[in-house]
């Protein structure tokens, strides 16, 4: 009976640190609703120029892409490196951006519209920190963020 009893717990102990080891998936952070517009105008924003507005109200014309009232906008950041802004729908706003600015010819973005997940392939332009504050080298990496009250979670950190 005791060797029954151990080799339960291992299977146990084994079966836990698999289900942490696993990605994240979209299924596991869902929405209940996605907006189904129309979707607001382009609220005024600070620190902005017609370039960047016109890129926005473009964007939100489009269809919610992320997080069930949002719609992610990519643009360029200067030095060939790309932002991703989050901007509401439902409002107008720019709800927020991505943590860092990443190579432009690197980024690759995995969201659905129905998940708070985001999947954030490349390297950054600047330091990031891993999922306990360490400082990391430069280098391509998979992030997976949850988008949870306008700001990023990050979920696990893996080197690509």
């Amino acid at each position: 009976m005791k060797g029954l009893s151990i080799l339960l717990g291992c299977i146990l102990t084994g079966a836990a640190s698999l289900s942490f080891a696993a990605d994240p998936s979209f299924t596991d952070v869902t929405v209940t609703e996605v907006f189904a517009g129309p979707n607001q105008a382009l609220a005024p924003q600070e620190n902005s120029n017609q370039w960047m507005d016109q890129a926005r109200a473009q964007a939100l014309a489009g269809k919610v892409n992320f997080a069930g009232h949002y719609v992610l906008h990519r643009v360029g950041c200067g030095g060939s490196t790309m932002c991703v802004e989050v901007l509401d729908a439902q409002t107008g706003e720019v709800a927020t951006g991505l943590p860092n600015a990443y190579d432009g010819n690197l980024l690759t973005l995995s969201y659905q519209p129905d998940s708070n997940l985001i999947i954030v392939s490349g390297i950054t332009a600047n330091t990031e920190k891993d999922m306990k504050g360490k400082r990391l080298k430069n280098r391509d990496r998979t992030r997976y963020y949850e988008f949870v009250n306008n700001e990023f979670r990050l979920l696990k950190i893996t080197d690509s």
